[in-house]
């Protein structure tokens, strides 16, 4: 059985997968932060249904280890994992969350990287085509990885939130929620990115602080 993951919840074709063409012109705060809300919210909407798909995907075909094998490898699975070890690691990011990094990482969109890399949330490389950070340290040679597209960092950046080391945290508090049968929050769940920021314990304040100071936490109803 071929692995068959059919796109039915947003025809991405009929969404503009940029930010307005006016955006860096817009004086107004308040206009310029709706328009890069409403652009990162589509895009986050999208890979969030992406994940659901998938996530039901695994659950109908666990036993045929062949229709799950891309997914397997793309989340860094081993095959003989459990499908409660699938459901953990394969799961959504709260959109609250995913638009505050996006304006935090980004500089609301203005960064070189989000320009020119379309890099959204700084993600990193150490192999392949990637800009050179200008402030690199002396003998290290990591590069800020170029995406084909928006959308591509997003789904970047939410398959290295699932799946990184680093964000273990993270999937466990997670998993708590869920257990709770309560929708994702990213207030309580930015707790568990200590490790996305070198500012470590005031990044997680710098996050839930913007959460709550842009009201996004209404965007979290999954």
């Amino acid at each position: 059985m071929k692995y068959i993951l059919t796109l039915i919840f947003v025809s991405i074709s009929l969404f503009s997968q940029s930010l307005p063409s006016n955006y860096y012109e817009i004086k107004n705060t308040k206009q310029m932060k709706k328009a890069f809300f409403t652009f990162m919210e589509e895009l986050a909407q999208i890979e969030n249904n992406n994940i659901l798909q998938t996530r039901d995907f695994v659950k109908k075909n666990f036993n045929d280890k062949k229709a799950i094998a891309k997914i397997t490898k793309r989340y860094g699975l081993k095959e003989n994992a459990s499908l409660e070890e699938y459901l953990y690691i394969i799961d959504i990011i709260p959109v609250s969350l995913v638009l505050s990094q996006a304006a935090i990482e980004s500089g609301w969109g203005k960064s070189r990287f989000f320009k020119k890399a379309n890099n959204i949330f700084g993600q990193w490389t150490w192999s392949g085509k990637g800009l050179t950070p200008a402030s690199r340290d002396a003998g290290k040679k990591h590069k800020i990885k170029i995406f084909s597209s928006y959308l591509a960092s997003v789904r970047g950046y939410m398959i290295n939130l699932n799946k990184g080391w680093a964000y273990e945290d993270f999937r466990i508090i997670r998993k708590d929620i869920r257990a709770k049968n309560e929708n994702l929050s990213g207030i309580l769940l930015a707790s568990g990115l200590i490790r996305y920021s070198q500012k470590r314990e005031e990044y997680i304040r710098i996050l839930k602080s913007f959460i709550k100071g842009n009201k996004l936490d209404v965007l979290d109803t999954y």
